[in-house]
């Protein structure tokens, strides 16, 4: 992830002379600091979040002052604390600093704890609200109701005057739910995108891995490969048995099956773990199990190739045993061994299983002192569970330690992905605030921790994990989104139950309550500490504590029993209120939506390159419903595709006229009139898809490259179009073309470096960007404006080598300067690792410059070494050259103009 930089910035004024001035600063993760455009020297920190103290009382001025920090950050929006105070003099970072992402248009700074949303054409901004979809839903809830009534009130009826076997009665229930489940899968099983679902796409190069090459795969090879891998083994010799790869659509279709299976499981273990915890008491085990068997958690994680749901199953399983075994007598040698099967099974699955491990030693321990075991006995039974719970697992985590940890994770260095942490920072605000995922639930973990975790349990609140709600899973988002206010019942059960649960275990230490309490307490935990370790909106998602669904059954179970206290006219109303929730939950994971099915599966077939088959998915969106313009912009777009622009012109235009203020449709239009060279009209229509879609970058995009061509100054623009998206390389390419064609070479220069910071092997841009320095070398005054431009380089390791090469080889001895050619030649090769000959190289050329001949020699042979290690053949001719160079105690000297 490329390292840029935010300018925060603050103007104000002093009224007479401070004889005493303390800044205290801290920045997420490093800082440059001026004030009055004089540098304030800090002494560096390993630590980012250790403040920075010191007097600046001589850098400030009566009157009007400046102070500026410029903050970088690699994997996460730059964050600044500061505080400067003297005397009559306070100031600290608040909503009065403006700032300014990699040259973007200034804007107002962000207090750090306030929550930020996506806006109007942000990929991730949803339109559906939960009151909004209340009013679109609730006759369906009405009829849900008018059902529930009539089998509660009917069911009543029928069981009290014909006396049935309660427990056949359970297990017909359990069946009617798993063959719901199955029924559902059929349904869904064509209908939904190929690859969908958290992270499914890296799932199945594991299994494809594992197919290709017959071997597990080192954690550096793919962002899940450092997973245990028994899921994925299961899945290979699945496909492998029925001849399929990973590609073919068949290989989807019976990963999904067996997810759904696991699924299926899951809920009845629960089921049947209730049945040991409230023995004959049959409602409070339907309403603990029907929970689970409904929750939307449970439902949308059962539709894709996922190793959680396996995980989950296998720590439910060994919750189960353990609580049976946790009886008196209940005990043999075989469940124990069965036992540790389980564990290592669960944890040769998923690392996280471990939390549940302590909490069934403690609940067997137990047993085994009540019963006064001998030493023989707890080795033989306890010692053997974990022995062979070790064996089944233990090579694995071996196997992982030769990389540095037997636990490695998804963010952890060794994997070799970075992540882009938003918000990358967390305040304590993040944690207690709640709330939005009842107004605006899709993505309502930008706002807090709970909001993520109560909009993941209660429904698909990431969609599946996308980052473009255009190819989100075609789910009914309306009945979704209500479902979240319907949900308030369970949660308030949940809640209850928990609080009882606690009070009941303080009042007497019961095994199965402490099991289920300690694993809850335990998976909350870890999912506080890895927000806080991945400190991004993406980490507070619920089904992490998916095998926890055992604890989650009997919390709600226990909340209904205190809720109700077994009255009946309290029992009615709430069993009542939970079926419509059940069958909104259920009803909302059944894809019936023709349209949004058709134009997701168009997008999907698009990006394979298949256009015949994404044609026909696209006229049978507009075919189920000619109003829709969404419809219209997928058939436009493979029409596009498809090389048939005047009709992709037609439905672009059909599209607007049916949504005018919809910014998509704005944009399609405009693509195919700039594509058209109609570019006064691909203008107007970019204009109007930036207001009405304000971050969306493709519009801002569209905009400022058509005013490019038109020969309008597009600087503006695309300073707008930064402030959206200051990652986007062709934007910042765009911008710095621009701004040398004004003369701003310095800035143009800035700004090419951020693109080749952002895209190290785009040749275009490192061809602009070495002009555009050429335009500074040959410029009058190029020395001040050489160091003008160094002073504010990006981290780009190519244009630190450019400007260090110039500074220590250049034939005009005022354009040299050895000593700024080593600060930056130093600095790139710091942020390569000095892995990159050609950087060491170009540091040993300003070594050189300064006279250092001896660490000119030492830094040529190690670029030497790291070209011989690499067989570049280029690089060792340019540094067995220098080498004669430096033995010979001479400099370099090229014309820049030549290079």
């Amino acid at each position: 992830m490329a390292n840029l930089d935010t300018l925060f910035r603050r103007d104000f004024t002093v009224q007479r002379p401070v004889p005493r001035a303390l800044l205290t600063v801290q920045a997420a993760k490093q800082l440059q600091l001026t004030i009055n455009d004089r540098k304030v020297e800090l002494v560096p920190n390993h630590n980012w979040k250790d403040a920075f103290t010191v007097e600046v009382s001589g850098f400030l001025q009566d009157g009007p002052n400046r102070l500026q920090t410029r903050v970088f950050n690699d994997n996460g929006p730059p964050a600044l604390w500061l505080s400067l105070t003297g005397d009559r003099l306070s100031l600290r970072s608040d909503q009065n600093w403006i700032a300014s992402f990699a040259g973007s248009a200034w804007r107002g700074a962000t207090l750090a704890a306030s929550p930020r949303f996506p806006g109007r054409g942000n990929s991730i901004d949803s339109s559906e609200r939960t009151i909004s979809s209340l009013t679109k839903v609730w006759p369906r809830w009405l009829l849900s109701g008018a059902v529930a009534l009539v089998f509660c009130v009917g069911g009543n009826w029928w069981l009290n005057r014909h006396p049935t076997n309660v427990n056949w009665m359970m297990v017909i229930i359990v069946f009617g739910f798993a063959g719901l489940w199955l029924i559902l899968y059929w349904h869904n099983a064509r209908i939904l995108p190929a690859v969908v679902g958290f992270d499914a796409s890296q799932h199945l190069n594991y299994i494809k891995y594992l197919q290709e090459h017959h071997s597990l795969p080192p954690p550096a090879t793919g962002m899940v490969m450092f997973h245990p891998p028994l899921y994925y083994i299961i899945s290979a010799l699945a496909l492998s048995l029925f001849d399929l790869t990973t590609a073919d659509p068949s290989a989807i279709l019976l990963l999904r099956a067996l997810t759904m299976l696991l699924g299926i499981a899951q809920f009845v273990l629960v089921f049947a773990a209730l049945r040991l915890i409230f023995p004959n008491r049959p409602n409070l085990q339907l309403v603990g199990g029907g929970l689970a068997a409904f929750l939307p958690m449970q439902l949308y994680m059962s539709h894709y190739p996922t190793n959680e749901t396996l995980a989950a199953l296998l720590v439910s399983a060994s919750l189960y045993f353990a609580l049976r075994m946790a009886k008196p007598g209940a005990a043999t040698w075989k469940s124990y061994w069965v036992l540790g099967l389980l564990i290592g099974a669960a944890l040769l699955t998923k690392a996280t299983a471990v939390l549940a491990v302590p909490f069934i030693v403690v609940a067997l321990g137990r047993q085994l002192a009540i019963e006064k075991a001998s030493f023989t006995r707890w080795a033989g039974t306890l010692g053997s569970m974990l022995l062979i719970a070790a064996l089944i697992c233990g090579w694995h985590y071996i196997r992982i330690s030769q990389y540095g940890s037997p636990i490695i994770g998804g963010s952890d260095p060794v994997t070799g992905v970075f992540w882009w942490q938003d918000d990358g920072y967390h305040t304590i605000s993040y944690f207690t605030r709640f709330g939005q995922s009842l107004v605006r639930p899709l993505f309502s973990a930008t706002a807090s921790f709970f909001d993520g975790l109560y909009s993941t349990l209660w429904g698909d609140g990431l969609c599946s994990g996308v980052s473009d709600l255009s190819v989100r899973p075609p789910w009914n988002y309306h009945l979704m989104c209500a479902g979240y206010l319907l949900s308030v019942l369970p949660a308030l059960l949940l809640l209850i139950g928990v609080i009882a649960s606690l009070w009941q275990l303080f009042r007497e230490l019961r095994t199965d309550i402490l099991v289920v309490v300690g694993l809850s307490l335990a998976v909350a935990t870890a999912l506080v500490y890895y927000n806080l370790k991945v400190p991004c909106y993406g980490s507070a998602k619920a089904f992490y504590g998916l095998s926890a669904l055992v604890p989650f059954g009997f919390f709600a179970a226990t909340g209904w029993n205190v809720v109700t206290d077994g009255r009946k006219w309290r029992q009615l109303p709430i069993a009542i209120l939970l079926a419509v929730w059940a069958m909104n939950s259920f009803g909302s994971f059944w894809i019936y939506d023709p349209v949004a099915q058709h134009v997701i599966t168009a997008t999907h077939f698009s990006v394979a390159k298949n256009l015949d088959a994404a044609l026909a998915e696209a006229k049978k969106a507009v075919a189920a419903d000619p109003s829709n313009a969404a419809a219209r912009i997928a058939l436009a777009t493979t029409l596009d595709d498809a090389e048939q622009f005047s009709e992709a012109l037609e439905e672009a235009e059909r599209a607007t006229e049916l949504a005018p203020q919809a910014g998509a449709t704005h944009l399609k239009l405009g693509m195919l009139l700039f594509k058209q060279k109609n570019l006064e009209r691909a203008i107007e229509e970019a204009r109007l898809a930036v207001a009405y879609a304000p971050e969306n970058t493709h519009a801002h995009l569209l905009l400022l490259v058509s005013l490019f061509y038109h020969n309008e100054d597009p600087v503006d623009a695309a300073r707008e179009a930064l402030a959206v998206s200051p990652y986007d390389a062709e934007i910042h390419h765009l911008i710095g073309v621009a701004l040398a064609r004004k003369g701003e070479s310095i800035e143009a220069f800035q700004q090419l470096t951020y693109s080749v910071m952002i895209r190290p092997d785009w040749t275009e841009a490192v061809s602009e960007l070495h002009r555009a320095l050429l335009v500074l070398v040959n410029s009058f005054d190029a020395a001040k404006i050489l160091h003008q431009a160094a002073s504010a380089i990006p981290d780009s390791p190519v244009a630190l080598d450019e400007l260090a090469w110039v500074f220590a080889t250049h034939p005009n001895d005022e354009l040299r300067d050895g000593h700024e050619a080593v600060r930056l030649a130093e600095h790139a090769c710091t942020l390569t690792k000095r892995t990159n000959p050609l950087l060491l190289a170009t540091l040993a050329s300003a070594y050189a410059e300064t006279g250092n001949f001896s660490e000119a020699i030492n830094t040529i042979q190690e670029s030497i070494s790291k070209a011989r290690s690499s067989s570049d053949k280029d690089a060792i001719a340019l540094d067995e050259k220098l080498l004669g160079f430096f033995q010979s105690n001479k400099p370099i000297r090229q014309d820049p103009n030549s290079r």
